[in-house]
């Protein structure tokens, strides 16, 4: 089933156990045509590590039994481990049945990744695409995303750094370096703002009625679920 309208949602923030299972719920719901193509809005309440789906962690197992700063969560998609806390995150959720965004996976990213650096001119900043991946301004990486393919839907999961994070070492971990844009331009970004922004480059730069929405109930059941059954185990996250 294809929709006419997607949803726009922002959800605030939450931990990232929390975040990843309502991704993979929303996912779900829109691989079996419950729920329309989504964008979502979020930020971390606490500082988190997001690690990738094939990325090898277990080696800090034992490290991490001993320390409760540093909180991991595995992702659905793929690539390098990336900090949370000073950021806004997004995720885009659509069948690759729908024909607006191009079925090749590079293609994708630059079309998605335009929309993250309208919401930045939006703000005033001048931003541009560094393929495959990231965005930066004035050659500095301030954002990245990746990506997963799963029961004919596409999950892209990106995050902007705003202001440092407040994690500095995960124990040799390899992991994403972004730039906060905060440390460019000398001043705070607040988040609402920049997610009101975010909204809005999508909008226009994907060229969609984007419909301001809320989780559905059927989401909020199954995102509990996995959040229970899978995010929050260290079978989970542990897993490679």
């Amino acid at each position: 089933m294809l929709f006419a309208e997607w949803r726009l949602i922002f959800t605030g923030a939450a931990d990232g156990y929390v975040n990843m299972a309502i991704d993979e719920a929303t996912l779900i719901l829109v691989g079996e045509g419950r729920v329309p193509p989504t964008v979502r809005i979020y930020s971390w309440d606490t500082p988190f590590c997001s690690v990738g789906y094939l990325q090898r962690i277990s080696h800090l197992k034992s490290v991490l039994a001993q320390c409760s700063v540093y909180k991991y969560v595995r992702r659905l998609t793929g690539g390098q481990a990336c900090l949370h806390n000073g950021d806004l995150s997004y995720s885009l959720i659509v069948s690759m049945a729908d024909t607006l965004l191009p079925s090749n996976v590079l293609a994708s990213y630059e079309r998605i990744s335009a929309g993250v650096i309208e919401g930045l001119r939006l703000l005033g900043f001048d931003a541009r695409y560094a393929p495959p991946t990231d965005v930066q301004i004035d050659g500095h990486i301030i954002a990245t995303s990746a990506q997963a393919r799963k029961q004919g839907v596409l999950l892209h999961q990106g995050t902007i750094a705003l202001k440092p994070c407040a994690i500095t070492n995960l124990h040799g971990l390899s992991c994403l370096n972004l730039t906060p844009i905060s440390e460019l331009v000398g001043g705070e970004i607040d988040i609402e703002e920049g997610a009101r922004a975010l909204g809005m480059g999508f909008r226009r730069a994907l060229g969609v009625d984007l419909s301001p929405s809320i989780l559905f109930a059927k989401e909020k059941r199954l995102a509990r679920q996995l959040l229970r059954e899978k995010y929050v185990r260290p079978e989970w996250t542990f897993a490679r």
